[in-house]
C-alpha cells in the first residue's frame, strides 16, 4: 500500500516512479489498486506462518541461502542495475537484504532505506537471546554500518517525526503515509448497505493472515457485538464475505465504529488519524508487539485493544474487546484527515535534487517487497 500511495503522491509532484516487488501476489494487489509493477524474483522473503506468526529459524535459513548463492543476491542487484537505467534513485522499502548491502557492493545507483523504526529495532535484536551476546552486539553494529552507508534513510515512525542527534546526513523520520478519505461516512454505509444505527467494522487481515479458524473467530466475534462487517485480506479472498482488496478501504475504516487489523505501523496510523478505535489481531511477529507498545505508551487515551490469535476461545475475546472499544463511544469530532504524505514528498523531492548531482536520470525506482497495508 505505501508503494501504491508514493507512487500517486509523488507522480502529482512530478517525480515518475516504477515499482520492483518480489512476490506474483505484491504484482496482482498492486495491479488491484491500479498500480503497475514487474516482479524482480521471488528468491527472498520473510517466512511466516497461516497464522502471521515469524519463523526466525526459517527465516534466518532463507537469508543465508540467498545471500551466498550468488545468482539470487547479487542476480536481483543486476536485474535491478538493469531496471534503474536512466533512475535518479533507486528506493528499498522495507530492507530488502540485496539493496541493504547495495551500497557497499558497488551498486551504481544511490540507495535510500526506506523502513519502519520498529522493524529496525526487531531486526537489530534478531540474534538477542538466539547467540552469544557478542555475536549479537557484532551483528548490530554491522547492521547498523550497512545502513549508515546508504544515500539516505527515511523512516516512517509512530514517535517524534523530527531529526535525531547524531543521525547520518539525509536522514528523515516520518509518520506513516496513510490514504485520505474520498467519501463522506453517509456515502461510504450506503455503498456498504449498512442500515441506520448499526455499527460498522473495518477489517484488513495482511497477507501473512490464512488460517480459516482466525476468519471464522472475527466473524463470529463481530456478529456477537452487533456489527456489520466489511472484511478484507488476500489470505480470505476465496472466502464467502471477504474480498481480497479494496482499493478504497481507508474510506471504510474512516466511516467505522471499529478497526480490526493486524498491527502494522500502516493500520496504527490510520486507525489514530481517522479516531477510529481499534481492535489488534496480534500474532508472533516483534515488529508488531513493538508498535502496539509504543502506541499505547504515546497516547495512552487512544481507544485499542490487542487479542492474541493464539486465544483459544478468540471469537469470545474479539467480542468482548469489541464491545468494550465500542461502550467507549467514537469521539464526536474526529480528527480532520492529515496530508500524510507531504513529509515523504518534500522529503523526496530533497532526495532527488541531491542525488541529481551524482545522476541524470528521472525517475525513481521502488523496490517494494511486501504489498501489506
Amino acid at each position: 500500500m505505501r508503494a501504491h500511495l508514493l507512487s500517486g503522491a509523488l507522480g502529482d509532484a512530478g517525480l515518475a516512479v516504477d515499482i520492483v516487488t518480489t512476490s506474483h501476489e505484491g504484482v496482482r494487489f498492486l495491479a488491484s489498486m491500479g498500480r503497475p509493477s514487474r516482479l524482480l524474483s521471488e528468491h527472498f522473503r520473510v517466512e511466516f506462518g497461516d497464522r502471521h506468526d515469524m519463523s526466525r529459524r526459517r527465516t534466518d535459513a532463507r537469508v543465508l541461502n540467498y545471500l551466498l548463492l550468488p545468482w539470487r543476491a547479487l542476480g536481483d542487484l543486476r536485474r535491478l542495475a538493469e531496471l534503474a537505467r536512466g533512475a535518479d534513485l533507486v528506493v528499498n522499502d522495507s530492507l530488502h537484504p540485496a539493496l541493504l548491502l547495495a551500497p557497499a557492493l558497488g551498486f551504481p545507483y544511490p540507495v535510500a532505506q526506506v523502513y519502519g523504526e520498529n522493524l529496525w529495532r526487531a531486526m537489530e535484536a534478531n540474534l538477542d537471546d538466539r547467540a552469544p551476546p557478542w555475536v549479537a552486539e557484532r551483528f548490530r553494529r554491522a547492521l547498523r554500518v550497512v545502513r549508515d552507508r546508504a544515500f539516505a534513510r527515511i523512516i516512517h515512525t509512530l514517535g517524534s517525526a523530527g531529526a535525531e542527534p547524531g543521525s547520518p546526513p539525509r536522514t528523515f523520520r516520518v509518520a506513516p503515509i496513510v490514504a485520505r478519505p474520498g467519501r463522506t461516512r453517509a456515502e461510504v454505509r450506503e455503498a456498504l448497505g449498512v442500515a441506520p444505527g448499526v455499527p460498522l467494522a473495518a477489517v484488513y487481515l495482511n497477507p501473512h493472515f490464512k488460517d480459516p479458524v482466525i476468519a471464522a473467530a472475527v466473524e463470529e466475534g463481530l456478529a456477537r457485538a452487533g456489527f456489520r462487517v466489511h472484511a478484507v485480506g488476500e489470505g480470505y479472498r476465496a472466502r464467502p464475505g471477504w474480498v481480497g482488496t479494496d482499493a478504497h478501504f481507508a474510506d471504510a475504516v474512516h466511516a467505522a465504529e471499529l478497526f480490526v487489523s493486524g498491527a502494522g505501523m500502516g493500520a496504527l496510523e490510520l486507525a489514530r488519524s481517522s479516531g477510529t478505535p481499534l481492535l489488534v489481531l496480534l500474532g508472533d511477529q516483534p515488529e508488531q508487539a513493538r508498535n502496539v507498545a509504543e502506541l499505547v505508551q504515546r497516547a495512552p487515551d487512544f481507544a485499542l485493544r490487542e487479542v492474541l490469535v493464539g486465544d483459544p476461545e478468540l471469537a469470545r475475546s474479539i467480542a468482548a474487546a469489541a464491545a468494550a472499544l465500542v461502550s467507549r463511544g467514537t469521539p464526536a469530532g474526529r480528527p480532520s484527515p492529515a496530508a500524510a504524505e507531504t513529509p515523504w514528498v518534500e522529503a523526496f523531492l530533497e532526495l532527488v535534487r541531491a542525488a541529481r548531482v551524482v545522476t541524470s536520470g528521472r525517475r525513481t525506482l521502488v523496490a517494494h517487497p511486501r504489498p501489506a497495508y
